[in-house]
């Protein structure tokens, strides 16, 4: 009947985008206009078309109807334009992170994102996230436990295609059909089909307990019997958000109360790089001229029994404020060049003791370790030589930090591309020649001798982990 939408299969759909192809192209060479290699040819194009039925199966109704970028996705795809195809999906990605963030708990994610006192307090709503840079949205998400190690792993993977091989950086590289909806499968399975399960939701009650409800102290056991058994980095970031509500100045004081109940459990669970960075943040609270705040956070270290991790000096709030910068740079736009700024002021932060403030220790050698390597396109040609004059300063203590990144999941996977993982194992053998305690020296051997292949996997084998454990002690 006339007026009526056809509706056509995959196959059916893959002959006629073959036809667009092909007054497309003619179309394009009409208007002396570059006409070949524009589009992708019809079987990579059928091989996404083909596969589109199965790989969106999981999205339910309700998160179909709301899935705008997927459906620009299939259409991008169909008419071969695979780097665009590339880009909505990371666009419906993005899209969706948000918005579980926001119906998540939006504080506790800021708290755990941006660990600066004066860059946090720029955040305070839904609308804030579009200032995020999207790397700094997708780690925070694993930070918070919104996805998983697995899930950041697929997605970190996925951005970089994205950044470098897709109509957002304009290039001739080539993406087949079963990458792309390989792509649109990962997402779905790992963002826009799945809800956030398991600890991260029971970190989610007690946030808002810790708002709504007044606790006593008969609540605080099977509080601290829950806290015990969250993963070290959910602990972290409970500590961060619990830092971060207290130095509220306009906090409700039933809230407050409740969080000087539940924080003495939550700070016997969080690692010491944890404590060392509400330390600096008391620091830079102070330095920054912040002075209720500060107060408010040196309250909160008195009451855990933290006043031994507040930094000796103010060298290591300026070089966390450098490492935050650089680490800014690493994961933003043309960061190749933009790296060189920050690099180069924390360099002239390091002393030439090589001895680092241990509040800042761990952060600013996986920062400087993951500019470095850099990324499965390169490293920065601006900061290179400054981040080896960096790493030639190393003492052990940095060596030590540097082989622990082998239990660091942003680490890791990045460490997956064989070129990273080359670069990281030049790195250790340059420590062996700077280092002195025989534990490390071993564990830097490991590293050395293992295949690019392994090295990501090396913080799984047992032989690797005895090692590490020496180290640790």
């Amino acid at each position: 009947m006339a007026g009526e939408i056809e509706i056509v299969g995959p196959r059916d759909l893959a002959t006629r985008a073959d036809s667009f192809s092909m007054g497309l192209t003619k179309f394009l060479a009409d208007l002396a206009l570059p006409s070949e290699g524009i589009l992708v040819n019809l079987a990579e194009r059928a091989q996404v078309i083909n596969n589109l039925p199965a790989a969106i199966d999981p999205l339910d109704g309700a998160k179909r109807l709301s899935a705008l970028y997927v459906s620009k996705f299939i259409a991008a795809a169909a008419a071969g334009l695979f780097d665009a195809a590339l880009n909505y999906l990371w666009d419906e990605t993005i899209h969706n992170l948000r918005d579980k963030v926001a119906r998540f708990d939006l504080a506790y994610f800021f708290d755990t994102v941006l660990t600066d006192p004066s860059t946090r307090s720029k955040f305070r709503d839904e609308s804030d996230l579009a200032k995020l840079d999207d790397w700094q949205l997708v780690k925070g998400c694993r930070e918070t436990g919104i996805i998983t190690d697995i899930g950041f792993r697929h997605l970190d993977y996925i951005r970089d295609m994205r950044n470098y091989a897709s109509a957002a950086h304009p290039n001739h590289n080539e993406l087949t059909g079963l990458q792309l909806v390989s792509w649109l499968q990962t997402c779905i399975r790992e963002v826009l089909g799945r809800e956030p399960e398991g600890p991260v939701v029971e970190v989610r009650k007690l946030l808002h307990s810790l708002r709504s409800e007044t606790l006593t102290k008969d609540d605080v056991p099977p509080i601290e019997a829950a806290v015990e058994h969250l993963p070290p980095d959910l602990a972290r970031s409970l500590m961060r958000s619990l830092v971060g509500m207290f130095c509220d100045t306009q906090l409700a004081a039933t809230t407050r109360t409740n969080i000087m109940l539940v924080a003495p459990g939550v700070w016997g669970v969080t690692d010491d790089d944890g404590r060392h960075e509400v330390g600096l943040k008391q620091a830079t609270l102070s330095a920054n001229g912040e002075a209720t705040r500060a107060k408010l956070a040196r309250e909160f270290l008195e009451h855990v029994g933290g006043l031994p991790y507040l930094p000796t000096d103010a060298l290591a709030v300026e070089m966390g404020t450098a490492v935050d910068a650089l680490n800014a740079a690493h994961g933003g736009w043309n960061n190749f060049h933009t790296e060189a700024g920050p690099a180069r002021m924390l360099r002239n932060l390091v002393p030439q003791s090589g001895v680092i403030p241990r509040s800042v220790l761990q952060k600013l050698v996986k920062t400087v370790t993951m500019c470095r390597i850099g990324n499965g396109y390169g490293v920065s040609w601006a900061g290179t030589g400054t981040y080896d004059e960096i790493i030639a300063l190393w003492t052990n203590d940095a060596a030590k930090a540097f082989v622990n990144l082998l239990n660091d999941a942003e680490f890791t996977s990045r460490a997956r591309l064989g070129s990273c993982a080359a670069r990281f194992k030049e790195i250790a053998q340059r420590l062996l020649d700077q280092v002195t305690t025989p534990a490390i020296k071993r564990v830097l051997e490991a590293i050395v001798a293992a295949d690019n292949a392994v090295v990501s996997k090396l913080g799984n084998v047992t032989d690797f982990k005895n090692l590490l454990a020496n180290v640790r002690a």
